[in-house]
């Protein structure tokens, strides 16, 4: 039995459950976890994701779900520091100009509107549905060049048949065959039919 030279070996794989799990307990997404075991292994970031969705995480669902739970305490956390310093940043006096914000105060706002722990798991829903699409798409591909090959097979049958339908009427319209009879003399006569 032939192994193929590029195929996954155990270390490999146990290389991307770690990799991805680092990542989701740091709030990154599998999609950079992907690009990172991928250059590492000199394979697609897409590649990766594929092994992962179709045979690894099956073996690493309670360490990811033990991965997001620490996310979430991590995420709870710097929310809850971003508060606290809200709240002294409140307290401050504004001097004169109450109305006006820096231009970090408006990004930080802003990024207190979006929780992170969802954008997060929007991206890699994303990530995993390009990756579902891009499946669908090759599956979709051959699926097409199989039916154009059935196609030009049906095609050639199809004229194979239609030269053996004219030959077969056009045998039974052409005037039946001559047959001759050889005498003793070496001449050759006419039968009638």
């Amino acid at each position: 039995m032939n192994i193929r030279q590029d195929a996954w070996s155990k270390d490999n794989d146990l290389f991307l459950a770690n990799t991805v799990l680092k990542h989701v307990r740091e709030g990154s997404t599998q999609l950079k976890a992907f690009e990172e075991v991928g250059e590492v292994l000199n394979r697609t970031g897409a590649a990766c994701g594929f092994r992962w969705n179709a045979v690894v995480r099956q073996h690493y669902i309670q360490a990811m779900e033990t991965a997001k739970k620490e996310r979430k305490q991590r995420l709870r956390a710097q929310s809850k520091q971003r508060a606290d310093m809200k709240s002294e940043n409140a307290a401050l006096p504004s001097g004169s100009s109450d109305s006006y914000m820096t231009m970090t105060d408006v990004i930080q706002y802003l990024s207190s509107m979006t929780p992170e722990e969802n954008t997060a798991s929007l991206q890699e829903e994303n990530k995993r549905l390009q990756l579902e699409l891009e499946s669908v798409t090759k599956e979709l591909d051959q699926l097409k060049e199989v039916y154009n090959s059935m196609q030009e097979d049906y095609e050639s049958l199809m004229q194979i048949m239609e030269r053996a339908r004219k030959l077969v009427v056009f045998s039974e319209e052409s005037p039946p065959s001559v047959k001759f009879k050889m005498e003793r003399n070496g001449n050759l006569e006419k039968v009638a039919e």
